[in-house]
């Protein structure tokens, strides 16, 4: 394997520290420490105190409580870490600007989550187009799921996989210590977090496409699909790939795995028989895509409290333009026009968040 030197004098760069500074401010415009560090002077002195730091080696990551995120698509909580954006998030991007240019070229086309046009909708894209390539045939699909992911990351394992990769050692020293501030584990809410979890599962995905070969074989994160016309050969591979995570990279599948058939009619009965993939917020069938109860059941419900409401927030109005995404990349459409088109209006959704980025960019500007 190619190994990589020099990333530490790119990564304290002046003109790279500024674009990373610009980086991380994405969506946090409008906090004031960010607005007074994207100044025009601002910018500059903030490059060459987080540089200085740098290059003296006196830069250090805090220690962070962590806080319980309620995530409502899954109706679980997460526990997470929040960075300081002055000026730990400006570090990590730096660090992550010189990492994902060596890793990203050598990830598994199909390895998504975090990774920009890889999100959701890829994958129920993706997964489709699948489904039309087998034209009505026999197949069958594994839903696998590693337990923990992010808590059960081996720092140890991913560090030496890390060192074997780049040989700048002041580089490697930096992000060594963003690794190890969140151990055990790596912590989910760092930016590093994400692109570091791919590097570890890289060779992982190599081994399945190329070793096991399934006839198709996609990952989001931790949730892994794939697919076969053979229903015992899937089995194999999921035995294999459980003995590898265990070996290699001190990881276990959830006890959940399903292999199953896919929807489709039985030439013997005339009966439909499998059942359809759940995937991501998306149910894919043999014929359409919908999208899970739990999140039609949510759109509804959003809509019938804002039609009780006098005034909509920016809040509701964002929801309601996101819960758009699903309706119009799904089959689901109709249940639009008859649940929530009578009592949101989504243009005026839009209107509103509009004028009201509008007056805070006001704001920011005489400030």
């Amino acid at each position: 394997m190619k190994s990589y030197n020099g990333l530490f004098d790119a990564m304290v760069d002046l003109e790279e520290a500024e674009a990373a500074i610009t980086e991380a401010a994405a969506k946090k415009r409008n906090r004031p420490v960010v607005a007074k560090t994207l100044t025009e002077t601002g910018r500059r002195k903030k490059a060459e105190k987080v540089t200085r730091k740098l290059i003296a080696g006196t830069w250090r990551p805090p220690k962070h409580p962590t806080h319980t995120l309620q995530e409502g698509s899954h109706k679980k909580t997460r526990e997470i870490q929040k960075p300081r954006w002055d000026d730990e998030q400006i570090v990590h991007h730096l660090l992550m600007r010189q990492f994902r240019q060596i890793v990203f070229p050598k990830l598994y086309r199909y390895a998504c989550g975090s990774i920009p046009g890889r999100g959701p909708h890829f994958v129920m894209e993706t997964i489709r187009r699948w489904r039309d390539g087998y034209k009505g045939r026999r197949f069958y699909v594994a839903e696998l799921d590693i337990r923990k992911f992010y808590d059960n990351i081996d720092t140890d394992i991913l560090e030496a996989m890390l060192a074997r990769l780049i040989r700048d050692k002041r580089y490697l020293r930096v992000l060594f210590l963003v690794i190890e501030t969140g151990a055990p584990g790596l912590p989910k809410g760092f930016y590093t977090s994400p692109w570091l979890s791919h590097f570890y599962l890289m060779a992982f995905d190599y081994f399945i496409v190329q070793t096991l070969k399934p006839d198709h074989y996609i990952r989001l994160v931790d949730n892994m699909w794939l697919f076969s016309t053979n229903k015992k050969q899937l089995h194999g591979m999921v035995r294999e790939i459980e003995a590898y995570l265990s070996e290699k990279l001190r990881l276990h599948l959830k006890d959940d795995w399903q292999v199953f058939r896919f929807e489709g009619v039985s030439r013997k009965t005339g009966r439909e028989v499998g059942r359809a993939i759940n995937a991501v917020g998306f149910v894919v069938h043999c014929n359409r895509v919908t999208l899970r109860k739990s999140i039609l059941k949510r759109a509804r419900a959003k809509a019938n409290r804002m039609k009780r409401k006098r005034r909509t927030t920016r809040k509701d109005a964002c929801a309601i333009i996101s819960y758009m995404g699903y309706f119009t990349h799904t089959d689901t459409y109709g249940y639009y026009l008859r649940w929530i088109k009578p009592k949101v209006s989504v243009q005026y959704c839009k209107r509103r968040i509009s004028a009201i980025a509008k007056k805070k960019l006001k704001g920011v500007r005489e400030k």
